[in-house]
């Protein structure tokens, strides 16, 4: 326990990770549209059922708390769901998630470089096909 507290206290302010949309069929006249972090999804297909969750990529970003997004969860959903989702650790498994969509949103200083390089190649190659 001691170690995931440690693993916790990595991280100390807010961040921005790719949110989704999630349409959830809660009843046969009821649709509502949610926008949430990926992770999300997992408690609201548990809660309403895989077949009544769809979900789609957005452009956007949302900001979390990564420290605290599992007592953000246990707040909105109840600890119980949380567990079955995530697991009794008391939010290492989620922590883990949180931190490789942090580094997804992240690209290494070399694949910067060769984007920048590429995005240089079209002008410079453009003269070059004159007609």
């Amino acid at each position: 326990m001691n170690n995931g507290m440690n693993h916790k206290e990595l991280i100390h302010s807010d961040f921005q990770i790719k949110e989704v949309e999630a349409v959830v069929r809660r009843d046969a006249f009821t649709t509502i549209h949610v926008h949430v972090p990926p992770y999300e999804t997992n408690i609201l297909r548990n809660l309403f059922g895989r077949e009544n969750v769809t979900v789609f990529e957005r452009p956007s970003k949302t900001t979390i708390t990564p420290e605290q997004e599992y007592d953000r969860l246990c707040a909105k959903y109840g600890h119980e769901v949380v567990a079955k989702v995530f697991g009794e650790d008391d939010g290492d498994r989620l922590m883990e998630i949180v931190e490789g969509l942090m580094k997804e949103g992240q690209l290494p200083a070399q694949e910067r470089t060769l984007e920048g390089t590429l995005a240089q190649e079209p002008s410079e190659t453009k003269g070059a096909k004159k007609r």
